[in-house]
């Protein structure tokens, strides 16, 4: 890259601008998820969110008592799991706290060795 510059005006930099924002203008897409951009509104969308939205509690609010006995079952399972976790995790405790102990004993038969050899 050379080290020349060119300053540009205010004139020439408004100029750029808006032909960028015309630009912008001629090539945005609509929002498909749903988000709100500014200047833009759409009301059939949005009513169609509405809609969706209530049909889909009107449809779990019918299937309740239906799905009750999958929800229990999904329920009773990660009660297993927890008592099988809360299960292992004590075993690996008292298997480190052996370790621990083992650990101890040693340095203190190593101490006790150093100290009789002095």
């Amino acid at each position: 890259m050379g080290k020349k510059t060119k300053n540009l005006s205010d004139e020439q930099v408004s100029q750029i601008a808006e032909q960028v924002g015309t630009q912008l203008k001629r090539t945005q897409v609509p929002a498909t998820d749903g988000a709100n951009r500014p200047g833009r509104s759409n009301p059939t969308g949005r009513m169609s969110a509405y809609l969706v939205g209530a049909a889909s509690g009107l449809v779990l609010a019918l299937a309740g008592p239906l799905l009750r006995p999958a929800i229990r079952s999904a329920v009773k399972g990660g009660i297993i799991v927890g008592r099988y976790a809360r299960q292992v995790g004590s075993s690996m405790k008292e298997e480190f706290e052996d370790v621990v102990a083992e650990a101890e004993a040693e340095l203190d038969k190593e101490t006790r060795k150093s100290k009789e050899e002095d």
